[in-house]
């Protein structure tokens, strides 16, 4: 208990001023992030994505101003207690090996602009949809199960940025809108591959004739912006033999990427039901 008053005495003694500040600027930091918070809740006239964005960008400005504001205020200690403590600054490099990590992949994130908020994206074995980028994690709300299903399962995922380091980003809506989506039908030779190719494709002919000309435009668009090469819209259908027994469809089809689900089921029920269709047994 004497030690405890006597630091107390010594911080009070040497650095009131010091402390005092330091307080001041937390309470400042603190009352702005409420009341940002308080602002943007209380203006439902703004998107929710929009809302979003400027909290978490207002989050993160006042925790870089906050660690500034408090290396400007002790500086002169700092700068005092620099080459005594440098044996421990590289020890406390080891062992912040992990954050320091985090740190470089958000920056990384920045640079390359891998993903945004709203972005699809897949990280190793992560699949979801950004709703949260801090500077040391992102949350998604997963997607899935695997790429079976673009549904949103309910989860959220939080993964270190350190992950954007060592494992590639894969975004899946990074041509806006309209997507080129993929779809795998396994089959067994029971089914002529040529009859199960044409009727698949029958399938996606339906499904995406409506899409088609705007899917055109919007992916023309996009290559002028990027500079980059685009796929055909129309309807591809790939045949790949796996064994003796199935060989697999792969449709490629243009579509937009908030229905992918909706059309991917639409045609494989309509090809499942030309493929095996009901008999009436009465």
């Amino acid at each position: 208990m004497r030690t405890i008053l006597d630091l107390i005495a010594f911080l009070r003694e040497n650095y009131s001023h010091e402390i005092t500040r330091s307080l001041l600027l937390i309470l400042t930091l603190l009352i702005s992030r409420v009341a940002v918070d308080r602002l943007l809740a209380a203006n439902s006239r703004v998107p929710v994505e929009a809302r979003r964005r400027w909290s978490i960008n207002t989050r993160n400005g006042l925790f870089v101003t906050g660690l500034a504001g408090i290396g400007f205020i002790w500086a002169n200690e700092l700068q005092t207690l620099a080459v005594s403590m440098l044996a421990f600054a590289a020890a406390l490099i080891l062992a912040t090996k992990e954050l320091i990590m985090c740190l470089s992949g958000g920056v990384v994130r920045q640079m390359s602009n891998s993903y945004t908020l709203g972005d699809h994206v897949e990280i190793g074995t992560v699949r979801g949809r950004v709703v949260d980028i801090g500077l040391l994690s992102t949350t998604v709300m997963e997607i899935g199960p695997n790429h079976s299903s673009h549904q949103m399962t309910g989860r959220a995922l939080t993964f270190p940025n350190s992950l954007l380091l060592s494992t590639p980003v894969i975004r899946e809506n990074y041509m806006g809108e309209y997507v080129m989506h993929i779809i795998n039908v396994p089959m067994a030779y029971a089914v002529p591959p040529t009859q199960a190719e044409r009727m698949l494709m029958s399938a996606a002919e339906g499904a995406c004739q409506s899409h088609v000309e705007v899917a055109r435009r919007h992916m023309e668009d996009m290559a002028k912006r990027y500079l980059v090469d685009i796929p055909s819209v129309e309807p591809r259908i790939s045949i790949q033999p796996v064994d003796e027994k199935r060989y697999q469809l792969i449709l490629r089809i243009a579509i937009p990427a908030r229905e992918r689900q909706r059309i991917e089921q639409t045609i494989l029920h309509r090809f499942l039901a030309d493929c095996y269709p009901v008999v009436n047994l009465q």
